[in-house]
C-alpha cells in the first residue's frame, strides 16, 4: 500500500484533524525534552516519523496497530515527552501515536479507593480532580504539570513526590488495559502488570490504568535545612528514616545548583547543600515525625519557614528551571542506595574536576531509602563537538554510577548499552523472548531497551 493510501486509512480511523504528515509536525515529534543536535541524530541514524496520529479511543489505537503490523510500519507511543532518555524518539520513523487526547477519567470508586483513567491525562489534572473528591494519589512525578500517568508508568515511576511514603507506582497499579503489539486488547493485573512498568511502550500500549488512591492529606508541612557537606545531609536522612520518619518528599541540591539558581535571580542559602523535606498526614502524625527530626538536627542547620514553603511551592520546576542558564542541559538520572550517595557524589565531582567540566547535582528521595541522583551539565547544542564531548563525559559518569551500585532511571534510546551491566543475561533473555513472541517484526517502539542502537563511538566504558 502506498504512503498516500496509508495516510488515508489513518484519517479514516481517527479523522482528518487528528492525522498529520506535515514536515513541521514530523520535526517536532522527532525528539523529546533533551537536546538532539544534528550530529547525534546522524550518528544514531534517527529518522523522522512519517505520520503523526492523535487517537482518542482504545478501538482507534487497536485499528492503527493492526494497520501498522499489516504493512510492517514501526509505531512509537508518546504523550507528554517530559523525559530526556529518548524513549519516545521514533528511531525507525513510521507512526507516532500521540496519546495526549486520551485524558478521560473513566471511573472513580471512593469506597474501594480506586480510580481508572486514560493514559494521556496529566498528573496535575488528575491531582486536581482527586482533591475535589477529598482523595489523593500516592506518588506523582516532579514534572506533573506536563507528565502523564501512562508516561510515568512506562518509564518506571519509582521516584517522585510521595515515593518515600507510599512507594513506587508499580505498587499502586490495580489493573492495566493494554493493546499488545498485534493489536489485541488485554486486561493485565498484578503481578504481571509490573512487566509494563518501565517497559517504555516496547511490549504494548497502555490505554487504561486503574490506580489505588488515598484519603486527602489533612496537612503538608515543608522544612528546609542547610548542610556543610554531603555526608551531613545523607547522615541526617538515614538517621530519620531509621527512626521511622516517612517523608512525603525530599529534594537535595548542591552548591553549584544553588549558585546557578542565584544567577537566575532566586534566593538561596549560603550552605553547601540544601535539603527540602515535606511531611504529610494528620496533625498528630506530622507532630510526631517533626519531634524526631528536631531531636536529630542542629539549630544551625534549620532554615526559615518561609523559605521552606517557597521551595515547596517550586517543587514542580526545581530541576528544569536551571536549564535557563544553558542554553542546553544534559541531565542524568541514576538511582542508588542512600548509604552510597556520599561516595557516588565525590566520585562525580572528582571526574568532573579532572575533565574540567562543571557538574551540578540535585536529588529526589525515592522509596526504600534510595535516591534518584540527577547530576547535570550545561552546554550548547549548537556547538556539535562541545556537546558531543559533554555527552560522552556523561556516559562515563553513568558507567561509574553503575560500578558503585547505581541503576538507570529509565532506559530509552540512550541507556540500552548499560543493560548488560545492570541485569543478568537470563533476565534479558526472558524479556527478549516476551518481546519477540508478541512483536516478531520489532515494530513496537524499536531501538529501545533490549534493541541497542548505540553507535560504536558512543558505547559507554565498561563499569
Amino acid at each position: 500500500m502506498s504512503n498516500q493510501n496509508i495516510f488515508a486509512e489513518l484519517i479514516a480511523i481517527c479523522g482528518k484533524e487528528n492525522v498529520s504528515n506535515q514536515e513541521l509536525d514530523r520535526i517536532v515529534y522527532s525528539s523529546d525534552l533533551a537536546s538532539l543536535p544534528p550530529l547525534i541524530r546522524q550518528m544514531y541514524k534517527i529518522q523522522q516519523p512519517q505520520y503523526i496520529v492523535r487517537p482518542s479511543t482504545t478501538g482507534q489505537i487497536s485499528k492503527i496497530i493492526k494497520l501498522a503490523v499489516q504493512h510492517k510500519i514501526p509505531f512509537t507511543t508518546r504523550a507528554g515527552a517530559s523525559t530526556g532518555n529518548g524513549a519516545v524518539i521514533p528511531i525507525d520513523g513510521g507512526i507516532i501515536l500521540d496519546l495526549t487526547q486520551m485524558q478521560k477519567i473513566i471511573k472513580i470508586d471512593p469506597d474501594f479507593y480506586q480510580i481508572t483513567v486514560q493514559p494521556g491525562i496529566p498528573w496535575e489534572k488528575l491531582n486536581h480532580f482527586l482533591k475535589k473528591n477529598k482523595l489523593m494519589i500516592g506518588i506523582h512525578p516532579s514534572s506533573s504539570p506536563s507528565a502523564t500517568v501512562g508516561g510515568f508508568i512506562s518509564t518506571g515511576g519509582y521516584a517522585g513526590i510521595g515515593a518515600p511514603k507510599y512507594g513506587p507506582i508499580a505498587q499502586q497499579i490495580q489493573k492495566l488495559k493494554v493493546i499488545l503489539p498485534d493489536g489485541s486488547i488485554s486486561d493485565i493485573y498484578p503481578p504481571l502488570s509490573s512487566l509494563f512498568v518501565g517497559a517504555e511502550g516496547t511490549l504494548g500500549i497502555i490505554v487504561e490504568i486503574t490506580l489505588q488512591v488515598f484519603p486527602l492529606s489533612q496537612k503538608i508541612s515543608p522544612f528546609a535545612f542547610g548542610f556543610a557537606d554531603i555526608e551531613s545531609a545523607s547522615y541526617f536522612l538515614q538517621t530519620i528514616l531509621a527512626q521511622g520518619v516517612k517523608p512525603y518528599h525530599v529534594m537535595l541540591f548542591d552548591r553549584h545548583f544553588l549558585d546557578l539558581s542565584k544567577s537566575l535571580g532566586l534566593e538561596v542559602p549560603k550552605n553547601e547543600f540544601l535539603l527540602i523535606l515535606a511531611l504529610e498526614g494528620t496533625e498528630e502524625t506530622i507532630q510526631a515525625e517533626s519531634e524526631k527530626i528536631w531531636e536529630t538536627i542542629s539549630d544551625k542547620n534549620k532554615l526559615n519557614e518561609k523559605f521552606a514553603y517557597d521551595e515547596w511551592n517550586k517543587r514542580f520546576k526545581a530541576e528544569l528551571f536551571i536549564k535557563r542558564a544553558g542554553p542546553s542541559l544534559i541531565l542524568l538520572e541514576v538511582g542508588i542506595s542512600l548509604s552510597k550517595i556520599n561516595h557516588l557524589y565525590k566520585n562525580f565531582k572528582e571526574i568532573s574536576e579532572t575533565q574540567q567540566i562543571d557538574l551540578g547535582f540535585c536529588g529526589i528521595l525515592g522509596h526504600n531509602a534510595t535516591m534518584l541522583c540527577m547530576p547535570f551539565m550545561l552546554t550548547d547544542e549548537r556547538n556539535g563537538m562541545d556537546y558531543l564531548k559533554i555527552l560522552t563525559f556523561s556516559r562515563r559518569l553513568l558507567s561509574n554510577a553503575i560500578k558503585h551500585g547505581g541503576t538507570l532511571y529509565g532506559v530509552g534510546l540512550w541507556g540500552s548499552s548499560y543493560l548488560p551491566y545492570l541485569h543478568s543475561q537470563e533476565k534479558l533473555r526472558i524479556f527478549r523472548e516476551i518481546k519477540t513472541l508478541r512483536d516478531p517484526e520489532n515494530l513496537c517502539n524499536p531501538g529501545k531497551i533490549i534493541d541497542d542502537r548505540t553507535p560504536e563511538r558512543m558505547k559507554p566504558p565498561k563499569p
